[in-house]
């Protein structure tokens, strides 16, 4: 199975980058047989032989599809999304219970948008500007223009279907311009950095981050094990 091939390559595939790079995590979209590498990398040029050389040798690669996330802007999520646990116990955070119960039983999506052209920049920054939801959380949001019209992708984590197709519907499809949604679950995530290092990253940075590509590889060249979140 790909997932578990580059699972127990990660460590060849982040030598290959060294300091130039880091791999960030895996993903898989549900009903889709492919897998997403999120890789973060200094120059560019570095991932021709990256994907070339190496992932395009792993088993079961059929194909490879690059996507650029532009002018990303990540936002801090709870150490508990993603994660189920039956503890029963207030986490570190001081959140109750009954909170921290619903923050573990949150499903990712990544939705993406086909917008009027001329209003791709308002779009955006109405994106990045989204009013808080109750039941809705963002994870980051980028310009990735990755189909002809497509052009901006954010991630969302809600409790179930019903709640991201609502939100998605009557808050991110009402902003003018914005022409078509297509909302995909994420079936499972795996980090390949810690959660506090990525927390102490965006944490620096405020809510919307300055993409300093050498601050962002030093902020990762340390880490060793990641342990586990979505």
């Amino acid at each position: 199975m790909l997932w578990n091939d580059v699972l127990s390559n990660k460590d060849k595939l982040q030598e290959v980058l060294g300091t130039k790079g880091k791999i960030l995590y895996l993903s898989k979209r549900r009903n889709y047989n492919e897998i997403s590498l999120f890789v973060h990398v200094a120059d560019t040029n570095i991932l021709g032989d990256f994907i070339a050389g190496h992932l395009a040798n792993l088993e079961g690669v059929t194909g490879i599809w690059l996507i650029n996330m532009l002018n990303p802007v990540f936002y801090p999520l709870p150490k508990e999304a993603g994660q189920r646990s039956d503890s029963g116990v207030p986490t570190q955070s001081g959140r109750s219970e009954v909170e921290s119960r619903r923050i573990s039983g949150m499903k990712r999506y990544t939705v993406t948008l086909k917008v009027y052209s001329p209003k791709l920049s308002e779009i955006y920054k109405a994106l990045a500007n989204l009013p808080p939801s109750e039941d809705v959380s963002i994870g980051y949001l980028a310009y990735t223009c990755h189909l002809f019209g497509d052009c901006i992708q954010i991630s969302l984590q809600a409790p179930d279907d019903i709640s991201i197709r609502k939100y998605v519907d009557e808050v991110i499809g009402k902003i003018p311009g914005v022409l078509r949604t297509t909302t995909c679950e994420i079936e499972k995530t795996h980090p390949f950095v810690s959660y506090e290092e990525w927390q102490k990253y965006i944490s620096r940075n405020a809510v919307m981050v300055d993409w300093d590509e050498q601050h962002m590889v030093a902020q990762f060249s340390a880490v060793s094990e990641p342990i586990g979140h979505n």
